[in-house]
């Protein structure tokens, strides 16, 4: 996120851009291949575990790694903190202000017996709190940036692996309906090398990314460089790592450590990138719907005016036709 701030010196204003420090889980992820064995141990347990690290000296560190305390502290120098105690003193200001809500949940859950009632609580609660922290944590600049690329893009390409195909076509088809030109490159492997063949300078990829880069988000990323495409990446760690490669990063929790990851923050934004390039120029995006409509009516034979009385159950349609005689 960036804090911009301003003041004044004599008759000039100054004005002066802050960025925010990258989170524990972003410094792991950017690091991860400069680390040695046993401080990628200690680094995914610092991730992983943010109140015991933060709260923990480098002793009590050392025993649940399986480490020891010099390990503790030569990885937290080379996360880029000036020791331990630059560690704690960073996570302890993220907790302050991100984990101290989900912390509550993410104790309570465990408590929870199996009905469902309780977990269809616990879950939306825990929703609300990463959509919160999603609210904090993207950088609205950065998503004014990815919405223009995408309003002047040739076509819009939507690259989520791993479970996320239905996610990308799902936002490929909804860019298509306020006019814009969209696909998805979700293949995985070899054949993904046919979705990316045609990229070109004018177009602009959206890569959705989590924890690590697989190789398809690598060849992607390189490809872009290569031919002049744009690149936006969606992720929840891995902005530090990636962000001299892409145009825009749109950083947002997708879940807790240690459980599984949930796409409802990708999906929201998503929608959100789709609302926000669709009210860019309004005209075009309601002309392209309504179009929608026209074919859909021609290819149900019937408008859509009358869809309602169609759907009706058979008995209130029986006295609209009825009613519609009597009145002849």
């Amino acid at each position: 996120m960036i804090c911009v701030l301003t003041g004044t010196t004599g008759s000039r204003r100054t004005t002066v851009a802050k960025t925010k420090a990258p989170t524990l889980p972003e410094r792991v992820a950017s690091r991860i291949n400069a680390l040695t064995a046993t401080e990628r141990r200690i680094a995914e347990y610092l991730s992983a575990h943010p109140q015991e690290a933060a709260f923990s000296s480098a002793e009590e560190l050392g025993r649940a790694t399986g480490t020891s305390d010099a390990s503790v502290v030569r990885t937290a120098k080379a996360l880029g903190f000036d020791g331990l105690p630059g560690l704690k003193r960073s996570l302890q200001g993220e907790l302050q202000a991100l984990l101290t809500p989900a912390n509550r949940l993410s104790n309570s859950l465990e408590s929870f017996d199996d009905g469902a009632e309780g977990i269809l609580t616990a879950t939306l609660r825990d929703h609300v709190e990463r959509l919160q922290q999603a609210e904090r944590s993207i950088d609205p600049q950065a998503f004014e940036h990815a919405v223009e690329l995408i309003d002047r893009a040739r076509e819009t390409v939507i690259c989520g692996f791993a479970g996320l195909d239905g996610i990308s076509a799902y936002t490929a088809t909804h860019l298509t309906r306020i006019g814009r030109r969209a696909r998805t490159a979700t293949d995985t492997g070899y054949r993904l090398a046919d979705r990316l063949l045609m990229l070109g300078p004018e177009d602009v990829v959206i890569v959705i990314a989590h924890n690590r880069i697989i190789v398809e988000t690598r060849v992607i990323l390189d490809l872009c460089a290569e031919v002049g495409a744009r690149a936006i990446l969606i992720t929840d760690t891995l902005g530090e790592a990636l962000r001299e490669q892409v145009d825009a990063v749109l950083s947002a929790p997708m879940s807790r450590p240690g459980t599984f990851t949930s796409q409802a923050t990708v999906l929201i934004l998503l929608e959100a990138l789709v609302i926000a390039v669709a009210a860019r120029d309004q005209n075009r995006s309601l002309e392209t719907t309504d179009r929608m409509n026209q074919l859909r009516e021609e290819l149900m034979g019937f408008s859509r005016a009358d869809e309602v009385a169609l759907n009706l159950p058979a008995q209130r349609r029986a006295r609209k036709r009825t009613n519609r005689t009597e009145s002849a």
